[in-house]
């Protein structure tokens, strides 16, 4: 994660993706790589005295894209042509191009490193670091050269910005997920589009069927009828045969009615914002290796932060040939309908100038929504989320980095998610607090992926509009109840939902208030006999999200994702693992829970893992890993099933007793009579379900000393 001084607050936000294609901000104009044209590059170089180190960068060349500022209604909806064939206007290959494209030219100019500063570089993107002076605050670019993608620094350099490698894991991660999101969009756009050209076709063609249809039964009608008759001129009527008849005069019902059929789907590029920048590594990251970005919005409110992001936007060959001041009036002017070499000029990377919340507040019209909105703050993200909320178009993706664990998941806050599970209640307060907020505008969120990685979570959350499922938020938040000694929970729900069927068969959802306590919850545990009194913060918790936390159609897609491109990050094997991992993961247990930690509960040896596994398998109960925490499971098993495991285990791997005192929790869990007959065979899937087979990266270890968040950055020049 890099910070700059100046920013206090603000370390390497995440992108918003703004969709809307009547944005503001208009496409950019680059040169055009494409596999039946010309390749150019637009390199940068800058000189530097005698004194400097000079360090090649690689510029590569970005794909152009030239639009109304209505794509989709202007551009990508053609008229009705008289072939009924509708081909998109715009070539899917300008639109489209490979990520992480190689070279334009094996001859590139290689710019030079300007005087005073340093070089980093993290897959397709490189950024300059200022070299500080012998009077400035200096902050240690902590164990740069220990990055595998990091050159041109080592950790005896110093700079007046914070480059922490722990956080090319979460924009390599980053880049995966929006990458999918947005394919995954464009297909859903696609069949709007469809459907739109399709009834189209239908309105336009509906009389010359209808017309057909009616001369058919007319025809049929004549047929199976009376013959004709032709008046003679001495006024008698005799009969004629049908087949002497002249034929009629062609009409519109003789006319083919062509066959629907579409050549060519238009592409939906879409925009996003990156709210808290800081010196615009992620923003160029994302404009560089996601194909279907429009553009993306790099804003921070310190304006040394700014000239840093402008640096590096230049540095990286992303340019644009006239640049204007960056400011929030560039972002905020509506669409003028300017010609494209006009409004093409603001660049595919955009630096603003502007307070994270203001600008958001600004784009809260569903005009000027951005599709994808990132925030990646230094700690809580909860002061950004009612911006960020509104300023998301529907169907958009909100991604969301919290790195205030020790509020979230510590042991010295009333507030905290608790014990052995805490970084699982941690995804699930802040899932809450989203959804939450979201609700108060008439939105609802679907999490696509929640993950908790290192020191911080991170969430990729799809927002939608919808006061139906708006209602249905209590149904999915709980308070949370446990025993403070074995940790047994019980969830209280703060709604339910029950579906009728009408008397004209349609199905009626409605909402009503949960009743409470929830079963199992007393004056003691029925576990153990510890209390659940109320009046200690440690019995219970929330309120936090209790319903799923993962799409399953999303995670395969971004594996997917991961097998096509399996070179492009220099994480990708750490992804690929913890995703698995999410993706197995049993959607009923709402919570994980550790053998380790059951077994100090009956001061017992702990079982193999995949034996504790194949005794819940053997019961008809799901088991899985958990992305949270190493050695965890889930489980679909109730807590009293689990602890008759351990009483069955116990039978043959027996407990010292002096170790346990009279009337001790441990004593009463070890004298509770077992309840279920419990099977500890091996399951012969058991290796399935545990990912014991797959050679993963389930659970990366720290790589070195120190691994974790990096200190606010230093206050340097104000806005």
């Amino acid at each position: 994660m890099l910070v700059r001084p100046s920013t206090s607050r603000l370390i390497d936000p995440l992108w918003l993706l703004h969709s809307r294609p009547c944005h503001p901000i208009l496409a950019p104009t680059w040169p055009v790589r494409s596999p039946d044209r010309g390749a150019r590059t637009s390199t940068s170089t800058t000189s530097t005295t005698s004194t400097t180190s000079t360090t090649g960068t690689t510029t590569r060349p970005i794909s152009s894209h030239s639009s109304p500022s209505n794509p989709i209604m202007a551009t990508h909806q053609p008229a009705l042509q008289d072939s009924d064939v509708y081909q998109a206007t715009d070539d899917p290959q300008d639109d489209i191009s490979p990520a992480l494209a190689p070279p334009a030219s094996a001859t590139q100019q290689t710019p030079d490193v300007p005087h005073g500063f340093v070089v980093h570089r993290e897959s397709t993107t490189s950024i300059l670091f200022a070299v500080p002076s012998a009077t400035t605050p200096t902050t240690t670019i902590a164990a740069a050269s220990t990055s595998p993608s990091s050159t041109a620094a080592s950790v005896a350099t110093v700079a007046p910005v914070f480059l922490n490698p722990v956080q090319e894991y979460n924009r390599d991660l980053s880049v995966v997920a929006i990458r999918t999101w947005s394919e995954m969009r464009q297909t859903e756009k696609q069949k709007y589009w469809e459907v739109g050209v399709r009834n189209k076709w239908t309105k336009k063609n509906r009389s010359r069927l209808d017309k057909r249809q009616e001369t058919g039964k007319q025809d049929q009608a004549a047929q199976g009828g009376d013959r004709k008759k032709r008046k003679m001129p001495d006024g008698k009527a005799q009969a004629v045969d049908p087949s002497t008849e002249p034929e009629a005069s062609t009409s519109i019902a003789d006319e083919p009615v062509k066959e629907f059929r579409i050549a060519n789907y238009p592409t939906f590029k879409f925009t996003l914002l990156e709210a808290l920048s800081a010196t615009g590594l992620r923003a160029i990251r994302y404009a560089k290796e996601i194909p279907l970005l429009k553009y993306v919005v790099a804003n921070d409110l310190s304006s040394s932060a700014v000239e840093d992001i402008e640096r590096n936007i230049a540095w990286n060959g992303l340019k644009p040939a006239q640049p204007e001041p960056a400011s929030a009036e560039v972002i905020a002017t509506p669409s003028t309908g300017k010609p494209k070499d006009e409004v093409e000029r603001l660049g595919k990377v955009r630096a603003n100038h502007d307070d994270a919340c203001d600008l958001m507040y600004r784009h809260r019209s569903e005009s000027t929504r951005f599709d994808c909105v990132d925030l990646d703050p230094y700690g809580s993200a909860v002061p950004f989320l009612d911006a960020a909320v509104g300023a998301v178009a529907d169907g958009g993706l909100l991604c969301i980095t919290c790195t205030d664990m020790g509020v979230l998941a510590g042991h010295n806050y009333p507030e905290k998610a608790q014990l052995h599970t805490l970084w699982w209640r941690a995804l699930r307060l802040v899932l809450h607090s989203i959804a939450t907020t979201a609700a108060r505008y008439g939105r609802y969120i679907e999490p696509l992926l929640s993950l908790s990685i290192d020191f911080y979570v991170r969430l990729f959350i799809r927002v939608d509009t919808g006061p139906k499922e708006v209602k249905a938020l209590p149904s999915k938040t709980s308070l949370l109840y446990y025993c403070h000694h074995c940790q047994t929970p019980h969830f209280q729900p703060m709604g339910r939902t029950a579906e009728k069927i009408g008397k004209s068969g349609a199905t009626n959802t409605t909402y009503h208030a949960a009743s409470g306590p929830p079963p199992g919850v007393g004056e003691t545990c029925g576990q153990c006999g510890g209390r659940f009194s109320t009046c200690s913060y440690e019995q219970i918790g929330g309120p936090m999200w209790s319903a799923p936390i993962h799409s399953q159609s999303f995670i395969t897609a971004m594996l997917g994702q991961l097998e096509a491109h399996p070179t492009d990050f220099n994480t990708a094997t750490r992804i690929q693992g913890m995703l698995t991992i999410a993706k197995s993961e049993v959607p009923d247990g709402p919570l994980y829970f550790s053998p380790t930690k059951v077994c100090g509960f009956f001061h017992c040896q702990s079982p193999p893992m995949n034996l504790m596994a194949s005794a819940l398998l053997n019961a008809g109960y799901q088991v899985s890993r958990s992305h949270a925490f190493p050695g965890s499971m889930k489980t679909s098993a109730p807590r009293d099933f689990v602890f008759d495991v351990i009483r069955e285990w116990i039978k043959s791997n027996p407990v010292n007793m002096k170790n346990v005192k009279e009337g001790s929790p441990a004593n009463t869990l070890l004298a509770r009579t077992q309840r279920y007959n419990v099977d500890l065979t091996p399951h012969p899937d058991v290796a399935k379900h545990m990912l014991s087979d797959l050679k993963l990266v389930k659970y990366q270890m720290n790589p070195q000393a120190n691994w974790g968040p990096a200190k606010a950055a230093v206050k340097g020049k104000k806005a």
